[in-house]
């Protein structure tokens, strides 16, 4: 093999290799498609490595056909990022593929001539039908990309990808055998094809799932860096390290297994130390260990939230029918003639305890969580608005502060959990101003997600309530008040930062009034 097959091709059949074994082994919504792919072209880019090294041009004439596989391996691939099911054309593909490679396994002669030079007796006809399928492919993948709801990179990434790799594949063995070209052309189509693929596969996760896949590719290339170096000193120094009269395969077999016992400890604290300088939530083992005692305190808690939910519906049923007989008792009373404030207290006492209830299924029963990209400043504008139509008579004063007015700040999350906790906490604010007091609401990008403060120079949290200010059934409004508390408010605004990982908390700012801060991470952690 010459130097620059080998510098093209070895780099070229790793990064395939380790892009599908990474999407296999970490990713959670990769489809068997993308991996599919991403192994089958690592195969392709060995058969072309064995048709570049010597020796090995009867066992690559056998292994090339097997490209013919990556045809339903594309389709499979962009059937999976549109997220359609289409059994019959991918069962055709795949079996045209596979009945190809078998062809070829069998009887190459048929193909090409010796070392792929020369065409067969099927290599015209086979040619004609590679061409008109390839045709069939893109054609299917781009419409699949224009089917596909937005954001439709990812199919248009396997179009492209399919177009590269089918040029850098049936094209260049074609050209091969009819004497124009050389395999070494196809490197950096392929090349193309494995980096979009590779980006089909990190589009794919989201949140967490996404910082595994990253992470776990920066590792496959900082062990594969680490272990060159030692295996290359390694090979350097083992002449030495065999005994004199000890150049057995048993002796060698002993060397090299209390040579390589304490290397791999060592690898492993090499990486998992890169991995915490170069990732703010590395998944070295000691912090995944942690996470897993996390997350078994975090079940225990949800259980008994779980309780909790149960309780709160089977005291909310019992509660909301009482509560339906008095507002019907209410509308008879006016209708007989009763005292328009009388029947006025009766109705706002009854909605008050339906909030109280529906703040209380919310808090006990919360809803899954929805995650999706959103533009985190229209939806803090739409909560801002919605907090302004509740103060009809005299609005507060709110004002927006943020760099960058007009730009779109994307935010992986709940979209409706993030508006409920800036509701809640612009909401709390507006009442505290109530009497003509200013909220200031300030967006920030934070380095993995937003950060937003919502300030009011109001009279500020009493300090009895500030150490149980996001626990159940805490407030300070009393029951007589305007806007009356249920105490569940900032709770579920807590919940709802929790279960993305983010953190909310209580400022008391040296000029007065309440500040809290919420950094919302983009992705649930």
């Amino acid at each position: 093999m010459t130097p620059f097959a080998a510098i093209a091709l070895y780099p070229l059949w790793a990064i395939a290799l380790a892009v599908g074994l990474v999407a296999l082994r970490l990713g959670r919504s990769t489809g068997r498609g993308l991996v599919a792919l991403c192994l089958s072209l690592a195969f392709w880019v060995s058969g072309l490595i064995l048709l570049k090294t010597p020796d090995t041009e009867m066992v690559a004439e056998r292994v090339l056909p097997f490209g013919m596989f990556l045809a339903g391996a594309y389709l499979h691939a962009g059937a999976d990022v549109a997220g359609i099911r289409a059994p019959r054309i991918l069962a055709a593909a795949y079996g045209y593929g596979i009945a190809v490679a078998l062809l070829g396994a069998i009887w190459p002669r048929l193909l090409y001539g010796p070392g792929a030079h020369g065409p067969g007796v099927l290599f015209f006809p086979l040619a004609v039908l590679c061409v008109a399928g390839t045709a069939m492919n893109l054609a299917w993948l781009a419409h699949l990309a224009a089917k596909a709801s937005a954001p439709r990179a990812r199919p248009i990434a396997m179009a492209i990808g399919c177009a590269t790799g089918a040029l850098g594949g049936g094209g260049v063995i074609g050209l091969r055998v009819l004497s124009l070209g050389d395999v070494g052309a196809a490197a950096p189509l392929l090349l193309v094809s494995v980096a979009l693929a590779a980006y089909a596969v990190l589009r794919g996760e989201h949140g967490r799932a996404r910082e595994l896949v990253v992470q776990g590719a920066v590792y496959a290339l900082v062990t594969a860096a680490l272990s060159a170096l030692g295996l290359t000193a390694f090979y350097l120094a083992l002449p030495h390290l065999l005994p004199a009269q000890g150049h057995s395969v048993l002796w060698l077999v002993f060397i090299v297994f209390f040579a390589a016992l304490p290397l791999e400890p060592l690898r492993n604290l090499l990486v998992e130390a890169v991995g915490r300088r170069l990732f703010h939530r590395p998944i070295n083992v000691p912090e995944l260990a942690e996470q897993v005692e996390t997350s078994e305190t975090r079940a225990e808690h949800a259980e008994r939230l779980a309780e909790i939910g149960r309780l709160a519906s089977a005291v909310a049923h019992e509660i909301r029918n009482p509560l339906g007989v008095i507002a019907a008792q209410a509308k008879l009373l006016e209708r007989g003639g009763a005292s328009p404030a009388l029947v006025a207290s009766v109705r706002a006492q009854v909605d008050r305890a339906k909030r109280f209830l529906d703040d209380l299924l919310r808090y006990g029963k919360p809803r899954p969580l929805d995650v999706r990209d959103f533009d985190a400043r229209a939806a803090l504008r739409l909560a801002i608005s919605q907090v302004r139509q509740g103060f009809p008579e005299a609005p507060p004063r709110i004002d927006v502060l943020s760099n960058d007015d007009d730009a779109a700040v994307s935010l992986e999350a709940d979209r409706h959990a993030f508006m409920d906790v800036v509701t809640a906490l612009v909401q709390n604010a507006a009442i505290a101003v109530s009497d003509g007091g200013t909220v200031t609401v300030i967006l920030e990008r934070a380095p993995d997600g937003v950060r937003i403060v919502v300030r009011d120079n109001g009279p500020g949290v009493p300090p009895a309530l500030e150490d149980r200010l996001f626990q159940p059934f805490v407030t300070g409004r009393g029951r007589d008040e305007r806007h009356p508390g249920t105490g569940l408010g900032l709770a579920i605004a807590a919940r709802w930062v929790e279960r993305h990982g983010g953190t909310l908390v209580h400022q008391r700012p040296p000029e007065g009034g309440a500040s809290f801060v919420v950094t919302w991470p983009s992705g649930p952690r």
